[in-house]
């Protein structure tokens, strides 16, 4: 079964087993709030990517271009642990973490939740790669993936128990698009992936075919 099929079931399931009409809701007035002109303005392949340091689910500083010396980095825009969705994405990247090490790559989780939250969603779902606290939105801002959740949306989010300042410690209720990005040591996006829906998600093929295309590009040692 793929990502996106396994998304389905679970959005599915969600609807059952939650307040359907709130969840259905949110996730139209969602799809409309960041419809594709919001994605289009993201940044995108053969785009430099703007550097960063963050700390990660530990608190220690974890530096992209540091990261990049090792080799490329495949990057990815986490919303948080209350958003499944997400959470399967990270258990997708996870499941062929060995591939993008064995392609000499590493991967990098950035989150708005705070550290706490990716202290506890590193163990409990077994990452071997850190997730990176983004407070207040600022790389997903220069990325230009973040966005703001208008009013109505805010209270079916609360609806839903999803209470965004307490997830992430501040009062903004920002949160970035689903997005993947491969930045290669020259610090040039090579792959980027953006979606306007929060539920749909792509398998990591596309990143491991374009990491493969990087490598078989890359000089011989």
């Amino acid at each position: 079964m793929s990502l996106q099929q396994k998304l389905d079931v679970l959005r599915d399931h969600l609807q059952v087993r939650t307040r359907s009409d709130a969840l259905v809701a949110m996730l139209r007035v969602m799809e409309d709030a960041v419809s594709s002109d919001r994605a289009i303005k993201a940044l995108q392949a053969a785009g430099r990517a703007p550097a960063f340091t963050l700390p990660d689910e530990r608190d220690k500083p974890v530096s992209l271009a540091d990261t990049l010396n090792d080799g490329p980095v495949v990057m990815v825009f986490y919303r948080g642990d209350w958003c499944p969705w997400c959470t399967q994405e990270l258990a997708a990247l996870q499941a062929v973490a060995g591939q993008f090490e064995q392609l000499g790559a590493s991967v990098l989780a950035v989150s708005p939740q705070k550290s706490l939250h990716n202290r506890r969603c590193v163990r409990k779902h077994k990452l071997g790669f850190p997730i990176l606290h983004d407070a207040g939105g600022h790389v997903a801002a220069q990325y230009g993936v973040n966005w703001d959740i208008p009013a109505n949306l805010r209270k079916l989010y609360l609806g839903l128990n999803v209470d965004l300042t307490k997830f992430n410690g501040d009062e903004d209720w920002t949160l970035p698009l689903p997005a993947r990005y491969l930045i290669d040591q020259k610090q040039s996006v090579v792959y980027a992936e953006i979606n306007a829906s929060e539920s749909h998600r792509m398998n990591p093929a596309g990143l491991l075919t374009a990491l493969e295309s990087l490598q078989r590009k890359a000089p011989p040692h």
